[in-house]
């Protein structure tokens, strides 16, 4: 059984996305395909059809939801050490090569941004960030090729 990593907010929002789409499944698709009932012959109504298929679609992205809900671990800041990366952390590294500076903020799945710089704990990046320190170098690669950087600082994430 694969475990799902969460910040409390993380799977907060989670948990609000399951309701949210068991209340549209229950109420917006049942509706759809009731109405779609009312035009005639089900074996040649393409209505009908296509409203089954939303509702198969919907059915399998919730059974997916809840699998990562039944299954989270929540991370919790006081469970965590403050000078080494993990999820839940936010991040200053600096390209060796180039002297570009980038942050990054190293959250569970669902919750990233990548215009935030809010990355997955399951990133190449983060992957390879993480359990490292501050002062670290670490290699990481990238589809493009491999990189070195030097993590200028460790904190946590505050939302």
């Amino acid at each position: 059984m694969k475990s799902y990593y969460f910040t409390e907010k993380g799977y907060e929002k989670l948990r609000a996305e399951i309701d949210e789409l068991e209340k549209f499944i229950k109420q917006d698709i049942a509706r759809e395909i009731g109405a779609a009932r009312e035009h005639g012959d089900l074996r040649e109504n393409a209505e009908y059809e296509a409203a089954k298929e939303k509702q198969a679609n919907y059915m399998a992205k919730l059974g997916q939801m809840q699998e990562r809900f039944m299954n989270a671990q929540v991370i919790r800041r006081e469970d965590l050490p403050a000078d080494t990366i993990t999820l839940g952390k936010k991040v200053k590294v600096k390209d060796v090569a180039s002297g570009q500076e980038e942050n990054y903020t190293i959250l569970g799945d669902g919750e990233t941004d990548i215009d935030k710089g809010i990355i997955s704990y399951q990133s190449p990046v983060a992957r390879a960030l993480i359990n490292h320190q501050q002062d670290d170098e670490v290699q990481v690669q990238l589809p493009r090729g491999t990189k070195t950087f030097k993590i200028l600082s460790v904190e946590f994430f505050e939302d």
